[in-house]
C-alpha cells in the first residue's frame, strides 16, 4: 500500500504508506516552526493516503526553510535534509525547480530522484 502525492492530475511521489505518513507528519511539525499550516506549506491532506501538493505554496515553503537560521543548527539541518530533499525532487517533477539549492541539500534530492518516482 502506498501513500499518494499528487500536482493535479500527477502523481509526483507514491512512497509506501508508512514513509508517506511520517513525511506528513515531518511537513506539519515543520510547518508549525514556521508559525504556518500544513495547508500554506503546501500539502492538503485529502484523505489518509492520499495529499494534494501546491506547487508555489511548497516552493515558498522550501524556500523560507532554506533562508531561515534554523538550518545553521547542526542537528536540525540533518533532521530537515530528508525533508528537504523529498520538496526538492517534488518541485523538480512538478516543473518548479528550486534555486540557489546548498550542495548537501542538492545531493539529497538527487539521492531521491535516483530511488523514487
Amino acid at each position: 500500500m502506498s501513500y499518494i502525492f499528487d500536482v493535479g492530475d500527477e502523481t509526483v511521489w507514491s512512497p509506501a504508506l508508512r514513509v508517506g505518513r511520517l513525511f506528513v507528519s515531518m511537513a506539519e511539525t515543520l510547518a508549525v516552526n514556521f508559525d504556518i499550516d500544513l495547508r500554506t506549506a503546501g500539502f492538503t491532506a485529502t484523505a489518509s493516503d492520499f495529499c494534494s501538493v501546491d506547487p508555489p505554496r511548497l516552493a515558498l515553503f522550501v524556500r523560507a526553510m532554506l533562508d531561515s537560521s534554523v538550518l545553521t543548527h547542526s542537528e536540525y539541518r540533518e533532521l530537515a535534509r530528508g525533508f528537504l530533499g523529498i520538496c526538492l525532487a517534488m518541485l523538480e517533477w512538478s516543473g518548479r525547480p528550486a534555486e540557489d539549492v546548498p550542495p548537501d541539500l542538492a545531493e539529497a534530492r538527487d539521492a531521491v530522484r535516483m530511488r523514487s518516482r
